[in-house]
């Protein structure tokens, strides 16, 4: 072997190359994981036009409603017992999205009946 020239062992480089498929994948399977933890557009629109319909102004469209975020998902408090703001998805569907399952709007004071967009929500069952 010539001096001053560096040789890698090729047990070296498989496991390099191992290790490079390795985060590949994991990358792979956190951007499926990211999307299907979305709500698809369709129902985020639905979403939107039932704030509109029965005047709810504070959900904060730009955090997916199936995140758990508190926007979302309202911790239940001492304070305001029978307060409920908060949005049940169920990601387990094959489409590989989440879906709107339930929407408890508790204690707001929202004006009128179940809007008509709710029917626009097609995995809803509990309002």
């Amino acid at each position: 072997m010539a001096r001053g020239v560096n040789c890698i062992a090729p047990k070296t480089i498989m496991n390099l190359i191992m290790l490079i498929s390795v985060l590949c994948l994991c990358t792979k399977s956190v951007e499926v994981e990211a999307r299907a933890s979305r709500l698809p557009a369709a129902e985020v629109e639905a979403l939107k036009e039932i704030a509109t319909q029965v005047g709810k102004k504070d959900w904060n469209f730009s955090i997916d409603p199936c995140s758990n975020d508190t926007n979302w998902a309202t911790p239940e408090s001492d304070d305001w017992p029978l307060y409920s703001n908060t949005s049940i998805c169920n990601c387990s569907y094959p489409d590989g999205f989440c879906h709107v399952v339930s929407i408890f709007l508790e204690e707001q004071d929202l004006a009128g009946v179940v809007p008509p967009s709710a029917a626009k929500l097609p995995y809803l069952t509990r309002v």
